[in-house]
This record gives structure tokens, sequence and C-alpha cells, in this order.
């Protein structure tokens, strides 16, 4: 049976920011030169830095915009493959990335997004993956890294699927974005799938991991009142607790953290009643 997608109809969206060479793209392609591959770079950045191609198979677009989601959003809309892999400017790709991507949607052309596995810079799985191919629910999804994603770009143009601009680095809330965008692809009934093969290696903590700090705090406050209305006061003071057990922090501690979660519950609830945003997507 011929196969829907070839290598070529893979393009990789690479986030990065205040690049003036493409130098940065080498030690992210350790086996073979960056212009082997369908690339294209959202540089967010100023007039006075500038950053252009002279390869055909890699485009830039600079942008004087910030936030990670507003970049991610331009190069979906953007795109030129069929299939686009999100990533950034931290990682490196294993060698047979882009034939394990490819296979994977050749397999499931039914499914809109892909989810693949991460190796630590240590050699071991970055996290605690489903041993076997299977389709992702609305708990699943909030463990997935946006570099392990990958998505066919006529489902989300069609869907209008992007990634919500309220969330993620550089935007209010600086944390949730990859699992808000994969539950709005689950709310247009649309498939995300897990398949069981590694495509990308990367430090073993990544932003999200830092539980304790203010920055999560926030940010998952207003996600979980985003998903869950009022039900959010009772996940920031379980919240509290595992923040307590986990991080042994002192009681004042807690007491102030609490109030940082409730002002991003506060906060969130302000775009609500201006109706800039919305719970369900």
């Amino acid at each position: 049976m011929e196969e829907k997608y070839t290598n070529e109809d893979l393009e990789i969206i690479v986030s990065t920011m205040n690049r003036n060479s493409l130098d940065f793209l080498i030690p992210v392609f350790t086996f073979a030169h960056f212009s082997n591959f369908s690339i294209l770079i959202i540089n967010q950045t100023q007039e006075n830095r500038i950053l252009v191609s002279d390869y055909p198979s890699v485009r830039v677009i600079n942008s004087f915009e910030k936030g990670l989601s507003k970049s991610r959003n331009l190069g979906i809309k953007n795109a030129r493959g069929k299939v686009v892999l999100i990533a950034d400017d931290d990682v490196v790709f294993l060698e047979n990335f882009q034939e394990n991507i490819i296979k994977a949607h050749n397999l499931n052309e039914n499914a809109t997004a892909i989810c693949f596995q991460t190796i630590t810079k240590g050699g071991c799985l970055y996290s605690n993956y489903p041993k076997y191919q299977k389709e992702l629910n609305n708990t699943k999804i909030r463990k997935v890294l946006s570099i392990e994603l990958s998505c066919k770009v006529e489902d989300l143009k069609k869907r209008e699927c992007f990634f919500n601009e309220f969330f993620g680095l550089g935007s209010k809330f600086k944390d949730s974005e990859t699992f808000f965008f994969l539950k709005n692809i689950r709310h247009k009934r649309l498939r995300v799938i897990f398949y069981p093969l590694s495509i990308v290696i990367h430090e073993a903590f990544s932003s999200s991991d830092d539980a304790a700090s203010d920055r999560v705090i926030y940010a998952r406050m207003a996600g979980y009142y985003k998903s869950h209305g009022v039900v959010a006061y009772l996940f920031l003071l379980k919240y509290m607790f595992f923040l307590l057990r986990k991080y042994k922090l002192s009681i004042s501690e807690i007491k102030r953290k609490f109030g940082v979660g409730l002002s991003g519950i506060y906060d969130y609830k302000l775009i609500l009643n201006k109706k800039l945003d919305s719970r369900y997507e």
C-alpha cells in the first residue's frame, strides 16, 4: 500500500529568540547538516538583530512579538509541510527521528497529534511513558512535552487548533501551553495518540518541572480554573499539601504560595469576565 506521507512532508518548527546566525542549529542536528531538513524558524527578536537564511530548506520568520505560544502559532500558520514537529533551540534530534515520525503518521492517518518520547542527556527516558501505542486522555496529555509533539497541519488549520496565547513562557501564565493546545485538539474531537519511539534528547529538567516556583503555581492555578471552574480552589489546597510534603516548605512559605495560587485564579477570572478567553476550548 502506498504511504501517504514521506520524509519530505515533515517540517520542523523551531522557536528561538534574538538569533542572527543559523549556527545554533549545528548542535541540534549532530548526524547531518541542518539544511538536509525542512525547517521553519520563528525568531522572536528586535529590528536590529535579524536572522536570515541562505538555504532554501530553512525558512526564517523574524517576529517582534514575545511569547512561546505566539511563536508556535506563527509557525503553524506559516507551515508548508503536511506534518509539523514542534521544536526548541536546545534539543538534539536522534538520527532516525524523521523516519520514525513519518512511520507513525502513516500507521495512524486518523490521528491529528502524535506524541513521542524524549531521552535525557544521561541516556534515560525523560518520563514514565506507556509501553505501547495508546490514545491520550486529558489526564495523560498533561505530561506531554512540546518537543515530543507532531501534528497534521491540515487538521490544525481546518479546525482552528492553536496554542492559547495566555499560557506559556513569555505570556501572562508561564506554563501549561502544550496541555491546553492538546486539550483544544481533543475538544474538537480530533485524536491525540502516543507512539513509543524516542525522537529527541533534552535536559532531564524542563521549565514545567519546577513545581514549587511562583511562576508555575500562578500559571497552574489559572489553568485549573480554566479547566475546572470553582473546583480549582480545592486543587489549590491539594497542591499546597503536595508542596508541604515534597519540598518541606515552612507554613509561612506555604501561606505565601497559597496567595500566589489565589492570584492566578483571580487574574484568570478577570480574563474570563472580559470574554477574552473561554473555559472550554
